[in-house]
């Protein structure tokens, strides 16, 4: 009985492979950078600008997925600059650097975590000590990270065919989420030679609005 048992199963995996069974890539697994929600606040001159992502680390666009971690990075622009700004959302704190070609102010955490819903942001500037919140641009009807992803892969099924090789894809994903009166994606696919397709998606359809290639 154990020998027929045996048999079979030379059989069907033989059946497998002259049928050309395969394993399905799931491209997701290369994702290497995937940015999901962003939390706005303007009023006054005063901007706030939250990213929630997760991001490889060291992050190198190398068309190589590293290992991912948790990443929160705060911007803040004020009506007028000032030597000190110190920012408080959800349990990350600390004071802000000063970027002087965006003109604004800026914090990154990789350990710390804020709320999934709105956000409320302290902020410490100039002798003033402020509370404001700042909301999540998602609502409902828009895609999710993934999804956007899947929508790429099905558009660009030739790219993605021609970058995988023994059902190993040989490149990297980035997936971004972006708002400007509504929700769209970027999608990039970063091969081993460092060469970008970048994809903008719109975040309720999943239509993919335009495409460009950019050599790194």
């Amino acid at each position: 009985m154990k020998k027929i048992t045996v048999i079979i199963a030379c059989i069907c995996a033989a059946l497998c492979l002259l049928s050309g069974c395969a394993k399905k890539v799931d491209y997701l697994t290369y994702v290497s950078e995937k940015r999901t929600d962003i939390y706005l606040y303007s009023n006054d001159g005063l901007e706030i600008k939250i990213y929630r992502s997760e991001k490889e680390t060291p992050y190198s666009a190398d068309g190589v997925k590293g290992e991912m971690s948790a990443l929160t990075e705060i911007f803040v622009t004020l009506p007028e600059n000032c030597d000190e700004v110190n920012v408080k959302a959800g349990n990350i704190e600390g004071e802000m650097n000063y970027r002087a070609v965006e003109n604004c102010y800026y914090l990154s955490s990789s350990g710390g975590e804020i709320p999934n819903s709105n956000v409320e942001v302290n902020l410490s500037y100039g002798g003033n000590n402020q509370t404001f919140t700042a909301i999540s641009v998602l609502y409902d009807g828009v895609i999710s990270c993934d999804e956007a992803v899947k929508c790429v892969v099905e558009h660009n099924a030739d790219l993605f065919a021609s970058l995988t090789q023994n059902n190993v894809f040989c490149g990297e994903i980035y997936v971004r989420l972006l708002y400007d009166d509504g929700c769209y994606y970027y999608v990039g696919v970063c091969d081993r030679n460092k060469k970008i397709t970048a994809c903008l998606v719109d975040g309720e359809r999943g239509k993919i609005i335009a495409t460009r290639e950019i050599n790194g």
